[in-house]
């Protein structure tokens, strides 16, 4: 059986992101139940640009939470709920 996780696995092994990144990203979603992957496989599957934008996201995540930068945190929820009400219309 073809899991949404091996799927969406599939798709970031072939962008063009560098595989340090492919990993760390793949670790962050390895956590998450099946169901739970199904809108990123479709996210990821619709259009690739996702990829590195969820990569990018998550970098910067990361970046704030290990150094405590908690205006960098704000920052970066704003942009995505800005790209998300994008999405929406």
């Amino acid at each position: 059986m073809n899991t949404n996780f091996q799927k969406i696995k599939e798709l970031v092994l072939k962008s063009d992101i560098p595989l340090v990144e492919q990993e760390e990203l793949m670790l962050a979603f390895s956590s998450a139940g099946d169901a739970d992957l199904e809108p990123i496989f479709k996210l990821f599957s619709e259009d690739q640009s996702w990829i590195r934008k969820i990569n990018d996201n998550y970098k910067a995540k990361h970046a704030a939470m290990v150094t405590g930068d908690t205006e960098l945190w704000k920052r970066i929820v704003q942009d995505e709920e800005t790209q998300l009400k994008k999405l929406e219309q």
